[in-house]
């Protein structure tokens, strides 16, 4: 066998090396005659800037859609080049820093033509645009020759340039938390209305050549996340403001068994900054059965609770995506590219909630500090500065100490730490909704891997075992190791088809069922570390910065998964990427190589969006005031530009 196989690699190569027929090498294909012939060409950069690959599509006719060639990005130079920098607070800033900052933040941008063998930038005009949360600044302000106006919950900025003349501009905002979209830039022909629609008609059926999309087999599924959605927006609004008041007032009530406590341990002359020795006293009475005790266990949970709450934000960030994929590409490869999403978001808000754990630990103690400090100035002033009777004028106290204009420094800090949390469940949320999304309606995706849930659902375990242990030798298939691949094949299977099952048995009995559980829950000794970060700042004890007050270290969300792990059963492992190229087993036994389109399927799906964006730009700028008439013919152009 062996000898065969050289003597066959041997004729292949003399067969090669003498120049046969068979063997020969493809012609390169003519790149500048399919450019040539383009109406209209898109790219996507990457992260320097430069593009990937270009997609090069003829016009329409009447009787036709474009079609479009993958062309290499090398073989032709784009008539424009555009650069992005940034600055916070005046100096100039990468993009790295300038991602969730907060403060003056200023974005420039600058479009340059580029020469070549037509001059393709003398006979086209450049657009600009991009998009910035509202939630983010809604105060934006930009040189003049710029347009700012609301798109829905977006602040739109766009320019236009003049054809063969560079275009620049700035624009300026108060940020909090700094994020934007891809800049969209354009490369118009004179013949502005025509061109516009054309291009922008085509970048929103770009990705349908890659997939199943505006087929309208998928719009009761589309209609089914919408109501969804639309459940989960409201329970956004009404949960979250529900646990915000209650958050605030038990952060009071904290606060008020904080001093009050301290105020049961003054002594002698109270004078105007906080008694240490009360201090100490107090600090006693942070762990135990005592009230001010019972109050951290309740500020921890309120903090938690409120937290947990913006998983509905995350969920409609989740439900939002999907619909939008699915209306751009479909519902193919779609499984797979959500387990992976669900995977990356569920590690984000692990991460981000420790973190702001820690932040929130951070800013607590100086912040009860501080209160004290405030607080101890006002009661002496109202028992004229000794501790005789002072627990009588404790309540006024401290109203006049959360009035007090001297903790907004240390309470925005306390504030911008709730912000991370809230945050971080975001992403906790996002990452349950779109498992189950996954879990409730996998029979109606396409294209998911071989482990997918509903792969799960249509075979039998044995099935899923031979599709789990595909690859293995028959002598490794008996071996131990085998056979106890194949046992936890069946048991990931019979997981899998469980989960399955009941998330469409909730789905079939409730269809506005929640897609998160935006409970949390934490044992007292979770939340004792402020006690001992307090106690350690005094002197004694030892200090545990990982949580502080209204956080705990091992909090977690009430899911069906985490009781499973409490139980000792199956580890869950929906946060496990999928292995998206790979070889693939077929019906027939034969072994398939299956092409990853996930990459394709993004950019065309940014050429979309990037061309929505460019059609509401050129809707409130003035183009025929800048617009140079040609006879010369050019094609029209749109390049995505990845930001922060």
């Amino acid at each position: 066998m062996k000898l065969t196989a050289a003597v066959l690699s041997c004729a292949l190569c003399v067969a090669g090396s003498a120049g046969g027929a068979w063997f020969s090498r493809p012609e390169e294909p003519d790149y500048a005659a399919m450019l040539n012939a383009a109406a209209d060409v898109y790219a996507v950069a990457d992260s320097k800037g430069e593009p990937t690959r270009l997609y090069a599509a003829t016009a329409p006719t009447q009787d036709s859609v474009a079609a479009v060639q993958r062309i290499p990005a090398s073989a032709a130079q784009l008539p424009w080049n555009i650069s992005v920098s940034y600055s916070l607070d005046g100096p100039n800033v990468s993009a790295d820093e300038i991602a969730n900052a907060s403060g003056l933040v200023g974005v420039h941008v600058t479009v340059r033509p580029m020469g070549g063998a037509n001059h393709a930038a003398n006979r086209t005009m450049p657009v600009a645009a991009f998009t910035i949360p509202t939630q983010v600044a809604d105060d934006v302000s930009a040189d003049s020759n710029v347009s700012v106006s609301t798109q829905d919950t977006n602040t739109l900025i766009a320019a236009a340039g003049q054809a063969g003349t560079p275009l620049e501009f700035s624009c300026y905002m108060n940020a909090k938390h700094f994020t934007m979209s891809s800049i969209a830039l354009a490369a118009l022909p004179s013949a502005i209305d025509g061109d516009i629609t054309q291009l922008t008609s085509t970048a929103s059926t770009l990705v349908d050549s890659l997939t199943d999309a505006g087929s309208g087999e998928h719009q009761q599924l589309i209609n089914q996340l919408k109501a969804l959605r639309a459940n989960e927006e409201q329970l956004a609004q009404t949960v979250t403001s529900e646990r915000a008041a209650t958050h605030k007032q038990t952060f009071q009530n904290y606060m008020a068994a904080y001093v009050s406590s301290y105020t049961t341990h003054l002594s002698g002359s109270i004078g105007t900054s906080t008694q240490l020795p009360a201090l100490v006293g107090t600090a006693g009475e942070l762990s135990g059965d005592t009230p001010l005790a019972q109050a951290v266990l309740d500020l921890a949970n309120a903090v938690n609770n409120v937290s947990a709450a913006h998983m509905h934000d995350g969920a409609v960030d989740a439900l939002d995506e999907v619909i939008r994929r699915i209306q751009q590409q479909g519902t193919t490869g779609l499984i797979d590219d959500l387990t992976k999403e669900a995977a990356e978001e569920a590690t984000k808000g692990a991460k981000q909630y420790s973190a702001g754990q820690s932040q929130l630990s951070a800013a607590m103690i100086p912040y009860s500090m501080k209160y004290t400090d405030v607080y101890t100035a006002n009661l002496s002033a109202l028992t004229g500065g000794t501790s005789a009777n002072a627990s009588a004028y404790a309540q006024q106290a401290i109203g006049e100490t959360n009035s007090s204009d001297e903790l907004k420094d240390s309470q925005a800090k306390v504030d911008a730490a709730m912000a991370a949390l809230a945050t971080a469940c975001e992403h906790t949320g996002k990452s349950q909704a779109l498992k189950q999304i996954l879990l409730r309606f996998s029979n109606q995706f396409e294209g998911g891997s071989i482990t997918s849930a509903k792969t799960m659902q249509s075979t039998s375990s044995d099935s899923a075992v031979h599709l789990l242990t595909q690859g293995l030798a028959d002598s490794q298939a008996e071996s131990f190791y085998g056979k106890a691949k194949a046992a936890q094949a069946k048991r990931k299977a019979a997981i899998a088809r469980k989960k399955a099952q009941a998330a469409q048995q909730q789905q079939s009995q409730d269809s506005n069922a929640s897609l998160v559980d935006d409970t949390m829950s934490m044992s007292a000794s979770d939340v004792m570390s402020y006690a001992n970060g307090l106690t350690s700042a005094l002197g004694g004890g030892k200090s545990d910065s990982s949580a502080g007050a209204g956080s705990g270290s091992s909090a977690s969300t009430n899911t069906t998964d985490d009781a499973a792990a409490r139980q000792g059963t199956e580890k869950d492992e929906t946060d496990a990427a999928p292995i998206l190229f790979g070889f693939s087993q077929s019906d027939s036994g034969g072994t398939l190589l299956t092409h990853d389109m996930s990459t394709l399927i993004a950019e065309t799906v940014e050429i979309g969006d990037a061309g929505q964006l460019i059609a509401q730009a050129v809707s409130r700028l003035n183009l025929a005031a800048v617009s140079q008439r040609s006879s010369a013919r050019a094609s029209a152009y749109l390049l995505v530009i990845p930001t922060v």
